[in-house]
């Protein structure tokens, strides 16, 4: 699906325009809501995550130029939204130079007598260009990745087929464990044995390709991927070029309303989202692009629109207010990691983090319900349920999720920092979560405006400094 591409996503966009700019989901309207409900809209949330989660923005690979437009989006909502920057000295961005890498192309593997075999390059390879030459031996990888399996006497250049149940960087973090291990026994390359429908030849060239933060750990060895069939000699010749490393500018997305009262303004209450996904992969046939809607284009559409809903209080917060969306999530909690270890903030003045993550997609008799993990952690969720029931949002500890998934995600960066810091969902991991199929127009919108509504108006005690969450006496994270 292109966005702006199609007939049926510009009715809608239209209808939803027309007809929801005061859709309001509560199930109680005979309360007038404050000032800012305005600007919470099934047709401005409509806008935000058609965008976000476009094509056009490719995913939002973490360190793509995709995910640069979509930060200057997130900045110029909060500039138009009445904030400043929150990062060092005013500026919207928290900035972290980061290592990265890509797996070059350049190599050569010849027979005893000079002439070429034919191979699907390479998957891995170490720092420095080589050239090896020596005896093949041919193994069994399965067998090697025992952790008792005996690798005395293997030298020179090996060769087998690595099979795993594992997918994508799993996978490739499994083999890279196994290539250092044969490297640390004397081994200086390994020739992968590949059918030519083996997943290892599109990872390959999407490594080829596109650039990676330094996340995963390195082969340490040259892994070149050959066809199964070929007949190799005894003796070859490898030249194989090293891992192409440059530095890339990571940046935090961060927002901040300063709060009207003047001790109470030292305190912030943070609401954050992460703002990249997993990119693209040229190597599949149709769609391409993990456009990651509610994983988490919704959490960043709520971030952006809890801004202008704020921002347009009648009466500006007595606490300050901070908007982030991070980067690298998906690849480890990067961007929260950098942020808690140079805040621009200080973090024991962070009264709460208020995390979001995928809303946009209800479970079964959960519409417009709203679940927080690491309830028992703190009171936050029932001081937050309690502010928004009056107008119809419940805020509930999910049975399932609300423990298993308290470490998933940003917040617990900021756990371990000692803040209040918790995830707020309103939906499950979907047969879609980490799929292409993970489009802005599968969300429920009506569903996602509410949640949005709930989270500002079960928010606003914090914001007015009459509520402060205080940790579970039993069941404080920093006890664990």
């Amino acid at each position: 699906m292109k966005w702006l591409g199609n007939h049926y996503l510009r009715l809608c966009a239209s209808l939803f325009f027309s007809l929801g700019c005061w859709s309001f989901c509560f199930a109680q309207l005979d309360k007038a809501l404050p000032v800012g409900a305005e600007q919470i809209t099934q047709g401005k949330v409509t806008s935000t995550i058609s965008f976000l989660a476009s094509d056009e923005l490719g995913g939002r690979e973490t360190n793509s130029k995709e995910f640069e437009i979509a930060a200057a989006y997130v900045a110029s909502r909060f500039l138009g939204a009445g904030l400043e920057g929150g990062g060092p000295d005013g500026s919207f961005y928290h900035e972290t130079i980061v290592k990265q890498s890509r797996v070059p192309s350049e190599a050569i593997l010849l027979q005893a007598d000079d002439s070429p075999i034919a191979h699907y390059g390479l998957l891995s390879t170490s720092d420095a260009a080589c050239k090896i030459q020596g005896s093949v031996t041919s193994v069994s990888l399965d067998a090697l990745q025992k952790p008792d399996a005996d690798l005395t006497g293997l030298r020179g250049i090996v060769r087998g087929k690595f099979d795993t149940q594992a997918k994508g960087s799993r996978a490739l973090s499994q083999l890279n464990r196994l290539a250092q291990r044969l490297g640390a026994a004397g081994v200086q390359a390994l020739l992968l044995d590949c059918e030519p429908e083996s997943p290892w030849i599109p990872q390959a060239e999407l490594d080829r390709t596109k650039s990676k933060i330094n996340s995963d750990e390195p082969s340490g060895i040259p892994i070149l991927l050959v066809p199964a069939n070929v007949r190799i000699s005894d003796q070859v010749k490898l030249t194989a070029s090293g891992m192409i490393r440059d530095d890339k500018r990571m940046r935090n997305v961060i927002g901040l309303l300063r709060g009207s009262d003047e001790t109470l303004q030292k305190q912030a209450i943070l609401y954050s989202a992460h703002l990249d996904h997993l990119g693209s992969n040229p190597a599949l046939a149709d769609d391409q692009v993990f456009n990651g809607a509610d994983d988490d284009a919704s959490g960043v559409t709520a971030v952006v629109t809890l801004a202008d809903a704020i921002g347009s209080m009648k009466q500006r917060p007595k606490r300050s207010v901070l908007f982030m969306t991070f980067w690298g999530e998906e690849s480890g909690l990067l961007g929260s990691k950098q942020f808690v270890a140079t805040p621009s903030w200080p973090l024991d003045q962070i009264v709460a983090n208020i995390n979001i993550e995928m809303i946009g997609r209800p479970e079964g008799g959960a519409r417009g319900k709203i679940w927080m993990t690491g309830w028992r952690e703190s009171d936050l969720g029932s001081l937050m349920s309690q502010a928004a029931k009056p107008w119809g949002v419940e805020i509930f500890e999910h049975p399932k999720f609300s423990s298993m998934l308290y470490r998933a995600s940003d917040n617990w960066s900021f756990v371990q920092r000692g803040v209040i810091a918790h995830s707020f969902s309103a939906g499950s991991l979907h047969p879609d979560y980490h799929k292409v199929d993970d489009e802005w127009d599968r969300l429920e919108i009506p569903h996602m405006t509410q949640v949005i509504q709930g989270l500002w108006l079960g928010s606003l005690p914090l914001l007015d400094g009459s509520q402060t969450p205080a940790k579970s006496s039993s069941n404080s994270a920093e006890s664990k």
